[in-house]
Order: structure tokens, then C-alpha cells, then sequence
């Protein structure tokens, strides 16, 4: 099909570069919260009621999905 790109309602490809900023440093808060809350609930199910160990397990998966959605947004800046 020759003229397929012509059809109505095709669009074309963006490429991570042509993606604005501020929708891929989303990630790095949505990588945060997702390891925060399965921190949460790995740190509630192994120490119980203890709420030091709570508090601690996520606020630390929380910070290992920030480095996690900082890395993947340098990766996908770079390509």
C-alpha cells in the first residue's frame, strides 16, 4: 500500500527523543511509588505491626524506584 500513510487518521512514529520531558521524567515518580507500596507491603507482611520496619521498607524501595526511574530516564535521553 503506497499511500497508506495518507489515510486518514495515521500518525507517524515519535522516536523517546521527540517525547516531551516532562512525560518521561513521569516515570521516575511512578517507578518511586510502585516500589513504595510493594516495599510497604513486603516490610508489613515480614515485621508485622512494627511500625519502624514499615516506615523504613518503604521509604527505601521508594528511593530504589527513584534510582530506577532516573536510570531508565537517562537511558531513554541518551538513544
Amino acid at each position: 500500500m503506497p499511500h497508506s500513510r495518507k489515510r486518514h487518521g495515521h500518525h507517524e512514529y515519535k522516536k523517546t527523543a521527540d517525547i516531551p520531558s516532562r512525560q518521561r521524567t513521569n516515570g521516575k515518580l511512578m517507578w518511586a511509588v510502585l516500589f513504595g507500596v510493594f516495599g510497604f507491603l513486603i516490610s508489613f507482611f515480614a515485621a508485622g505491626f512494627n511500625y519502624t520496619v514499615l516506615l523504613s521498607g518503604s521509604l527505601v524501595a521508594a528511593f530504589i524506584g527513584l534510582i530506577i526511574g532516573r536510570k531508565m530516564e537517562q537511558a531513554a535521553r541518551s538513544k
